[in-house]
């Protein structure tokens, strides 16, 4: 398996760090505030809600 090399970029104004990423998905480079382990998908931010698992509400109908 050919590992990765992830660039840091920056830290983002909540004190996070940020590493540059290219989108699973669609390919588009942005940032995540988290160190990718190479072991499931990381998606851009449209990309992720369309694949977040969806929640279930407790209401009663």
């Amino acid at each position: 398996m050919e590992e990765k090399v992830v660039e840091t970029t920056h830290v983002d104004d909540r004190g996070r760090q940020l590493y540059k990423i290219k989108c699973a998905d669609c390919g588009k480079e942005t940032e995540v505030p988290f160190k990718p382990d190479g072991r499931r998908p990381v998606y851009c931010s449209d990309c992720y809600r369309k694949h977040r698992p969806r929640r279930f509400s407790n209401r009663r109908f």
